[in-house]
């Protein structure tokens, strides 16, 4: 063994800076378990407590939790805790107003962000060199940062070591041994939803099927009125879980799920990253940007001709979004439907019909 390796203690610090939102968390992840793996630096990831909560613990990365600068108090608290360390590098992977205040506090010599197409909130501001530009999926956009790095991509983007221990005992509530379509109604922005009765004979359609369905979603009042009232209106109750399934839990339920039916939403990457096949509905923002990574074989993708009809001949990209509920009135039960057989035909799972 060479006397002059450098000793972990001493090797480059990396810091890399993502709070939220939970989606791009496990997006984010992917990269940075695999920056860890590479043994060339100590890796400190700057985050909340939730994500932590989701996340567990990650082999070789040291997370630094702080609250979200919210007000003066967090603010300070922030600076506080940070001031306290020098990194040689600061991956800024989020650009928001929140993140860049606490990347103030962040003493690096490099301070590393996004291009001009993808940074926002006067993000070139708070960066002293950025990533190559390039129309990317958000995953391939995390691990452009290792360019800067001087090192490359991996050939296959994994997960891989994350998700691994879950915390016992898991909820008697969960669906034990039966088969099971996990269904998030909801996304961050209600652009972004489908229709109620479209959910509901998508569900029939399953149940019939021979397969139970789980409803889930976060604890926010308007999740858990809209799974109530879809409850309510199916002809064969699903099982709701909304807001009982706890950060922690929630990598270990969509292991269990069969499959995912949801819109544009977090718990579409972390059913990627447990290899959960997922039925995407996207027509607001375009899958190949925020879709499961790699994984759009079960996906429907109506974003482009919502561009042509919502947005004429405007001049798009792959970031160019419809900020419109009626472009998610483009998909059909029918092609959900579609997709979900082709789901259960690559499952293996014997449908049954009444």
């Amino acid at each position: 063994m060479n006397k002059n390796a450098l000793k972990p203690a001493n090797l480059p610090k990396v810091a890399i800076l993502r709070l939220s939102a939970l989606g791009d968390i496990v997006l984010c992840a992917a990269m940075v378990s695999y920056l860890a793996k590479t043994g060339k630096f100590r890796i400190f990831w700057i985050t909340t407590i939730q994500a932590k909560e989701m996340l567990g613990s990650i082999e070789g990365v040291e997370f630094i939790i702080i609250p979200k600068p919210k007000d003066i108090e967090s603010f300070i608290q922030c600076r506080r805790m940070l001031g306290k360390q020098n990194f040689d590098f600061l991956l800024l992977a989020q650009a928001s107003f929140s993140a860049h205040l606490v990347s103030m506090n962040v003493r690096a010599k490099t301070k590393i962000g996004f291009d001009s197409s993808r940074g926002k909130d006067f993000h070139k501001f708070f960066v002293n060199k950025c990533i190559r530009r390039k129309e990317e999926h958000f995953v391939d956009g995390y691990f452009s940062f290792l360019h800067e790095l001087d090192l490359t991509k991996p050939d296959e983007v994994s997960w891989q070591g994350l998700f691994e221990k879950p915390p016992l005992p898991l909820p008697l509530e969960w669906p034990q041994k039966d088969a099971f379509m996990a269904v998030t109604t909801s996304a961050s922005k209600k652009e972004r939803n489908w229709l109620l009765q479209s959910y509901s004979e998508v569900i029939h359609y399953i149940q019939c099927s021979g397969l139970k369905v789980v409803l889930i979603g976060g604890s926010e009042t308007g999740e858990k009125d809209f799974n109530r009232r879809l409850f309510n209106h199916c002809k064969i109750p699903p099982l709701d879980l909304t807001g009982t399934i706890k950060l922690s839990e929630l990598p270990y339920f969509m292991k269990k799920a069969s499959f995912l039916l949801s819109p544009d939403t977090g718990t579409v990457h972390l059913a990627r990253a447990v290899n959960t096949p997922v039925v995407g509905l996207y027509a607001v923002a375009n899958p190949l940007l925020t879709g499961p990574y790699r994984a759009l074989d079960f996906s429907i993708n109506k974003h482009g001709e919502a561009l042509k009809k919502f947005r004429g001949g405007s001049k798009n990209s792959i970031h160019s979004r419809i900020h419109l509920p009626e472009a998610m009135e483009l998909i059909t039960v029918n092609e959900v439907i579609v997709q979900v057989e082709r789901v259960l035909e690559f499952l293996s799972f014997p449908v049954s019909r009444d």
